[in-house]
């Protein structure tokens, strides 16, 4: 995969698509290698070519899931990366990866050099403000089985890559309850096909 192909590079020409991939390094991470580690400091945006890989805030004996990235997407740690402080969560493999790596340094040198880059940079950002805002608006505004039923119909191939373990943790829910939400929705299923 190309960074051409995420939309929001449209607007660069060919020659400062490749400098951007002059300046990237190439990486495979096997399922559950940390990519971005909690307590340090996010010092790479990642441009995820293939697999998915997951946020995940751990606090004591207790784990819970920020998100999942599906490619092709780019991310990062955003404060931790944008402010130079310590991660609040790390990001991990939840199967083979392989992506693209861009360096802050280098994506400083990179806007010096591309200046559209920082309108680029900003959409990006928007975007993932908006997908944030629309994870919060789902968690406070339906229950578990339309949360459920929401991130299948937008994320179909989660049922064969992910834990459910994980699913549960992301829908905010214990494995057990997830395990009676996908009963209850198969039962409703085989009624409304008879």
């Amino acid at each position: 995969m190309s960074i051409k192909n995420i939309t929001a590079f449209s607007v660069l020409s060919d020659s400062e698509l490749f400098f951007l991939n002059e300046k990237m390094v190439s990486k495979q991470f096997k399922k559950d290698e940390v990519l971005i580690k909690q307590g340090a400091i996010a010092g790479d945006l990642i441009f995820l070519n293939s697999g998915i890989v997951a946020s995940i805030y751990s606090n004591q004996s207790k784990t819970f899931i920020r998100d999942f990235y599906f490619a092709p997407l780019i991310f990062t740690e955003q404060e931790s990366f944008l402010k130079r402080t310590m991660c609040k969560f790390s990001i991990i493999a939840v199967t083979d990866i392989k992506c693209q790596l861009l360096s802050n340094k280098d994506l400083e040198t990179a806007y010096i050099k591309i200046p559209r880059l920082r309108e680029v940079a900003y959409e990006l950002l928007m975007n993932g403000f908006i997908n944030i805002s629309n994870r919060l608006e789902s968690l406070l505004t339906l229950n578990p089985e339309k949360r459920y039923l929401k991130l299948l119909n937008e994320n179909p191939q989660l049922l064969n890559r992910i834990p459910l373990k994980m699913i549960a943790s992301y829908l905010g829910i214990t494995d057990v309850a997830l395990s009676r939400i996908r009963k209850r929705i198969s039962l409703k299923k085989n009624i409304s096909l008879n």
